[in-house]
């Protein structure tokens, strides 16, 4: 079946920056996808580490930002023509195999590795990438490079391992 995408992808680039450059200027704050989603685990988990001051409470503008990045994904997907909800991965599937129990032992690696990465590097990509170095950043700058270097060799690893050209 044909996927026709009604939307353009530089449509979500321009979407990022404007939603980006319009809360420095109404808020003074900076966009952090990490901090979102600390925001949204608050509403469920009353851990000291998601109830600080600086997510802006359980429902901060944080959690509204990052359910209407899901919420716009989903708009996206059932507004392509040809779409369908499936559990097919396409790539993740000819190397890793049909499985669900590795397809959750490697998403579940993957979300720790992010996780990880996101503490190690004080913010995500999104955090660090987009506001950081519009900041002008030093660290910004470095954690960007160390984010791109080890994203290129992750790739090329999992495709020497598995086979994959």
């Amino acid at each position: 079946m044909t996927t026709e995408y009604i939307w353009p992808f530089w449509l979500g680039g321009l979407a990022i920056a404007a939603v980006s450059v319009a809360l420095v200027v109404l808020t003074g704050k900076f966009l952090s996808v990490t901090r979102g989603y600390a925001s949204v685990c608050s509403i469920f988990s009353k851990l000291k580490f998601f109830q600080r001051p600086d997510l802006g409470g359980p429902f901060g503008f944080r959690t509204f930002f990052t359910l209407g990045l899901i919420a716009g994904g989903a708009l996206a997907a059932v507004t392509t023509v040809g779409w369908q909800p499936t559990f097919e991965l396409g790539k993740f599937n000819e190397i890793w195999g049909t499985s669900l129990a590795v397809k959750a032992a490697v998403l579940i690696a993957g979300g720790f590795f992010w996780g990880y990465g996101s503490r190690m590097a004080k913010g995500c990509t999104s955090g660090n990438s987009i506001s950081g170095l519009s900041k002008g950043s030093l660290a910004s700058l470095v954690a960007t490079c160390g984010f791109l270097v080890a994203g290129v060799a992750v790739t090329f690893a999992i495709a020497q391992i598995s086979g994959v050209n």
